[in-house]
């Protein structure tokens, strides 16, 4: 299947499913490569896939776990500048049980994996603005929405004052 990205010139449109993965006033984060930022763990939806079975199947990519009853917590329409590209990315962000499996340790990389030929590092960094901040935690809409999550689904529109 192909990803829901579509590219005309410099512009991009981008259709992504994402982890909010919380533990002990910790999140989950990931760096690919060696990015000089990192996001929360997730990735491209496909075509003919809904958002609720992308984000099992990310889940069971990026860090090989079966996940169960994942709750619709934010649609983000963000546009900002990455790659020499305008991204118009429509992301949807659920909250996820931590694995059992993805150790919890506060200092460093607590998991590696690899997802379309990238190295991904994992690691759980504490949730407050000031911390995220730190770690360049992308987007940068999710730095204040991670500190409490809404009781239902909220949909947001952030434009990067550099679009």
């Amino acid at each position: 299947m192909s990803n829901l990205t579509f590219d005309e010139g410099q512009n991009r449109v981008n259709v992504r499913a994402v982890g909010i993965i919380r533990r002990d006033g910790h999140v989950l984060v990931v760096r690919e490569d060696d990015d000089d930022f990192v996001c929360l763990p997730g990735g491209r939806i496909q075509r003919g896939e809904s958002s609720l079975d992308a984000i099992h199947r990310e889940m069971n990519e990026e860090l090989n776990a079966q996940i169960e009853g994942p709750q619709l917590k934010y649609i983000i329409e963000n546009f900002f500048w990455r790659y020499g590209k305008k991204f118009h990315e429509f992301a949807f962000y659920y909250e996820v049980e931590p694995p059992a499996h993805v150790a919890f340790v506060t200092q460093g990389v607590c998991q590696f994996g690899e997802d379309d030929g990238k190295a991904l590092s994992f690691e759980w960094v504490p949730y407050t603005a000031n911390h995220l901040c730190r770690v360049n935690l992308h987007p940068l809409a999710m730095r204040t929405r991670l500190l409490t999550l809404p009781d239902g689904f909220e949909h947001h529109t952030v434009v990067d004052p550099e679009y």
